[in-house]
């Protein structure tokens, strides 16, 4: 408890003192008015296109249940990523959504290893989708790669990286999966036995191709509609960054808004927006109203989800 409690104490330093340290030179009033001065027409579009992004996601998240026998209603699963981004604003991490959608899969019936392997798949499509247009973009984006002469090397590698898992989920050998089931041992110490059992889960999308395919072409769906919404979101604010820079651009930001070094992405999300905008002449101010009203996106489908988990039946058990 009090290594939690410490941690979520440095975060919110880091989170705080980076945000201080963009800021505090600023003009706020002149973010204010950049955000004032929006179009409401576009940002009520990129608001709506949230609820495309829910069915989307309902609709892979069920193709990975059903790869484990386990059925679902597309209505139950967008309700309860409503739910989960609830979470992800309520607690200190980026993962306490997940935990929501966990619980969920292993309500519907599936195994608790079964829940948390099917989230991590998802969360992996998710990841792999977006390496794969910053991989196929990033060559495009002269400007950010002036700026950070590594990047075509590190979008490689983070690409790499993702690709690699989800290699080991759908096409690791049977005799991998043998050793982990050889992990469960009792003799293995209890952390180790969890990873081992939900790696051993994974079983079930082994060899899945088609599988493997259908998830894929739903997360650059999804991907694709969450790019397109931070390009209006752009345009609402008066910000022209070229549409294939954004393509690259926004993968990024996503990534590095995940480390788990701050709360909730807080800072780091101003300042990975502050960096890449500079690249194309776009100031600090007009890039933190960008930031900003990201975040409200996100506060709003936070407030969203947190009436329909006070609906639940089961809102008490879970809390």
């Amino acid at each position: 408890m009090r290594t939690r409690l410490l941690l979520t104490a440095l975060k919110i330093l880091f989170s705080g003192g980076l945000l201080y340290w963009l800021i505090h030179d600023l003009e706020l009033k002149q973010v204010g008015l950049v955000i004032a001065d929006a179009n409401v027409g576009l940002l009520s579009l990129a608001f709506m296109m949230f609820f495309l992004g829910y069915l989307i996601t309902a609709f892979r998240w069920r193709m990975l249940l059903s790869a484990q026998g386990v059925h679902a209603r597309i209505g139950f699963l967008v309700q309860s990523f409503m739910v989960a981004i609830f979470f992800n604003n309520l607690l200190p991490s980026t993962i306490g959504g997940d935990i929501v959608r966990v619980y969920d899969s292993w309500r519907l019936g599936n195994s608790r290893s079964g829940a948390a392997s099917v989230v991590i798949v998802d969360r992996l499509m998710g990841l792999l989708a977006l390496a794969s247009y910053a991989l196929i973009t990033v060559m495009t984006a002269k400007q950010l790669a002036d700026l950070i002469p590594a990047l075509p090397a590190l979008v490689l590698g983070a690409a790499l990286g993702v690709g690699g898992l989800a290699w080991f989920v759908f096409f690791a050998p049977r005799r991998l999966y043998q050793s982990l089931e050889q992990c469960l041992d009792r003799r293995t110490t209890q952390p180790w036995r969890i990873i081992a059992k939900i790696a051993s889960a994974f079983s079930a999308f082994r060899g899945r191709r088609d599988l493997l395919v259908r998830a894929f072409g739903l997360s650059l769906l999804l991907q694709l509609n969450v790019i397109v919404h931070f390009i209006i979101v752009s345009r609402a604010l008066g910000i022209d960054i070229p549409v294939l820079a954004m393509f690259t651009m926004i993968p990024l930001s996503i990534f590095v808004t995940m480390l788990p070094v701050s709360i909730n992405g807080i800072g780091l999300r101003e300042g990975v927006f502050v960096f890449f905008f500079s690249a194309y002449g776009i100031d600090a101010v007009e890039a933190i109203a960008f930031a900003w009203m990201a975040l409200g996106f996100v506060m709003l489908q936070g407030v969203i989800g947190g009436i329909l988990f006070a609906a639940r039946g089961e809102s008490k058990q879970l809390s």
